[in-house]
């Protein structure tokens, strides 16, 4: 009987008696093969489906251009349970799905693996109508552990796990606010791998730095905007500014600082504060103080040895090192100086060197400057009144030509001058108080026609005469010796505050010159200057040695008063269309020059600053002699 019973089981209870081996199997393979759910990582991305539209180019002219956008990746986040048929848990009852969903949740497994979870059993209960409270409570904590999982996918920049999650996330509610959040950030941490190997292409091709932004740094400076703390972002960092650093260092090993201080700029904007580019900064400093110290001594050597191109160099190779604006400036007034100067400050006195040992005239360095030369109330020659520059450097000589220094040059060429070819001149004559032509004088006498003592004034010369004396010593020494201009000679006259004489509008207070004076008297006669200044007494009557008197604001002797003196300029009726820039006015052809400053006979108005007088080239006289002017040229 019993046998016939078993023989005619029925094919349900068969059914339900498989099902429940496999139940049983199914509860004994989730508690003892763990191994199973810690494969919580997506292994392949076809999970993901990327949109990534290109990036639009934007040109770049200038360092200062705006970085140009960084567009995130887009994804779409995939159907996770499309293709999990596989699996099929129709069979299965609320109680059976209840216990598996349990006893995943009791193994940590409520997401993965993909069809062994919590969420799948909770899943198909819903899909099923099955209503539990403890599903509820299930999914609650799923749906919690999801949130923390992609808190920590985040945190580990893990595009594949975080795009899992969103999946499943998606599935319990697609409306859940966590989604496009989620969503954006997969899209931003394949944003960061894509911008990632592109700075790595970029560093192995080369391209630091580009105008067109498809570099390595303005590709660097895009992934630190999207999110510095990215894993990668600190080694392509660092390899970046490596590459910087190399590129500064050889610039400024090759002298080349422009080139250093750009790469530093271009190190600043990836990170000022990092350690490479503080570094850098400070290497290149030391260098740049180290080639300041070269360039400032060698700079200072091409001065003293007046190599002005050289010195120009040292200055444009010291601006490249950006130095202090004012110290700049100040290599540059000192070559400015130089160029105008030489060697010389203001005001210094030299003397160049004559064959055998003897020195020329003592010259003083007189400054550069703007005056008004002329009068516009004064006689018609000395109109108009015009503005003079004179922007180059130049000496005078402190005294006139004196008597031992013109010897030197008659002794050195065997000159003759134009007295002594016209065998005659003019002397004073100490009888009559006149001047009158004398036979056999010439440049070796006084005055009087008596031998002239050495440190007098040498007259009785021709602007022939001066003009040869100038010739030879620039001949002798190789510089530019010559006679003075008009412009130089009323410069120097001129204090420029218009006043009538160089000490002022009234009569000297003070014995300031070689003068005609009411009180002077030659030797014991009676006879006095009737144009001279009156209550004044120098003590002379004729030339007194040079050097007597006060000398002028700018160190020369004698400018006006004791003797006149030859000047470079022709004649001239007005000074329409005269040099505006201290240059001698000269005509092929002239006749006539010019005579500057009073004379120790002069009446009263030629002592003033602006007067003037026409000379025949060949004429001799006791009372003209001539000083030398000397132009710097460096």
């Amino acid at each position: 009987m019993s046998l016939n019973h078993s023989s005619n089981i029925s094919f349900k209870e068969i059914s339900m008696l498989a099902l429940g081996f496999l139940l049983i199997y199914s509860l004994y393979y989730l508690r003892t093969n763990e191994q199973v759910f810690t494969q919580a990582v997506i292994e392949n991305s076809d999970n993901a489906v990327l949109k990534a539209p290109a990036e639009p180019v934007v040109k770049v002219e200038t360092q200062a251009q705006p970085l140009s956008p960084t567009v995130l990746d887009q994804v779409e986040i995939p159907d996770w349970l499309a293709n999990k048929d596989d699996f099929d848990l129709s069979n299965l009852t609320a109680e059976d799905l209840l216990q598996l969903a349990r006893l995943a949740h009791q193994q940590d497994h409520d997401l993965f693996p993909d069809n062994q979870n919590t969420l799948v059993y909770i899943l198909k209960a819903k899909e099923l109508g099955i209503v539990s409270a403890e599903m509820d409570e299930l999914l609650t904590s799923v749906h919690a552990n999801l949130y923390d999982q992609a808190e920590l996918a985040i945190r580990n920049y893990d595009a594949h796990l975080l795009t899992a999650l969103t999946a499943r996330l998606k599935s319990i509610d697609e409306n859940d606010s966590k989604i496009p959040v989620f969503t954006t950030q997969i899209g931003l941490i394949y944003t960061l791998q894509r911008l990632s190997q592109e700075i790595t292409t970029y560093l192995n091709q080369g391209q630091l730095y580009q105008s067109d932004q498809k570099d390595a740094v303005h590709t660097l400076i895009r992934a630190i905007n999207v999110d510095s703390n990215y894993p990668s972002i600190s080694q392509l960092k660092a390899q970046t500014l490596e590459q910087l650093q190399a590129k500064a260092l050889r610039a400024a090993q090759e002298l080349d600082f422009t080139i250093a201080d750009e790469q530093i700029k271009i190190m600043q904007e990836v990170d000022d504060k990092h350690e490479l580019t503080l570094a850098t900064q400070t290497d290149i400093l030391a260098q740049k103080q180290n080639r300041f110290a070269y360039l400032d001594q060698q700079f200072y050597a091409a001065i003293n040895n007046l190599n002005l191109t050289r010195a120009a160099n040292m200055i444009e190779e010291l601006d490249e090192l950006e130095i202090a604006s004012n110290q700049l400036s100040g290599y540059q007034a000192l070559l400015t100086k130089t160029k105008t100067y030489g060697p010389y400050e203001i005001g210094d006195e030299f003397n160049d060197i004559l064959p055998f040992g003897n020195t020329g005239p003592t010259m003083v360095v007189i400054p550069t400057g703007t005056f008004s030369m002329g009068s516009q109330t004064g006689p018609k020659h000395q109109r108009p009144r015009h503005t003079v520059t004179i922007d180059y450097g130049f000496a005078v000589a402190k005294n006139e030509i004196t008597v031992q220094q013109f010897q030197q040059f008659v002794s050195a060429t065997n000159y003759k001058s134009t007295a002594e070819l016209n065998k005659r001149t003019k002397v004073y004559d100490e009888d009559t108080g006149r001047f009158k032509d004398k036979y056999g004088i010439n440049w070796r006498h006084d005055f009087l026609g008596k031998p002239a003592s050495p440190d007098l004034p040498v007259i009785h010369v021709s602007w022939h005469d001066a003009s040869a004396y100038a010739a030879w010593l620039s001949s002798t020494t190789g510089q530019n010796y010559r006679l003075l201009t008009e412009s130089e000679f009323e410069y120097m006259l001129s204090t420029n505050n218009d006043s009538r004489y160089p000490w002022g509008d009234g009569p000297p207070t003070q014995i300031w010159g070689n003068f005609s004076g009411a009180r002077d008297k030659f030797k014991r006669s009676r006879i006095k200057w009737r144009e001279g200044f009156s209550d004044y007494e120098d003590g002379y009557w004729g030339p007194a040695p040079v050097g007597s008197f006060i000398a002028s604001m700018h160190g020369i002797n004698d400018l006006t008063g004791n003797i006149m003196e030859w000047v470079e300029d022709c004649w001239h009726d007005t000074y329409t269309r005269a040099p505006d820039d201290g240059s001698a006015w000269v005509n092929r052809g002239c006749e006539n020059r010019v005579i500057r400053g009073g004379n120790w006979a002069s009446p009263n108005v030629e002592y003033q600053v602006h007067h003037r007088l026409k000379a025949e080239m060949e004429l001799t006289d006791p009372r003209i002699g001539f000083r030398v002017a000397k132009t710097f040229n460096y």
